[in-house]
């Protein structure tokens, strides 16, 4: 299994959905500055604002084994 960076799988997904930094910040309930700050990783999020971003964009952290 190949492990690809979070903030590329976050850009990729965001971009996939047709979203903005803004909405998804939005609705993830963050400012987009920040977003913008995790995606071109200047700064990380809190494990609670990963969390979230991962939940609002449908991301599954720990896919079952029989997908891979």
């Amino acid at each position: 299994m190949i492990m690809k960076d979070y903030r590329e799988v976050i850009q990729n997904k965001r971009k996939k959905l047709g979203w903005s930094q803004y909405k998804l910040a939005k609705k993830v309930g963050i400012a987009q500055s920040f977003m913008n700050e995790i995606e071109k990783g200047r700064k990380s999020p809190s494990l609670e604002v990963f969390f979230r971003i991962c939940e609002v964009l449908d991301i599954q952290l720990f896919p079952d084994e029989e997908e891979e």
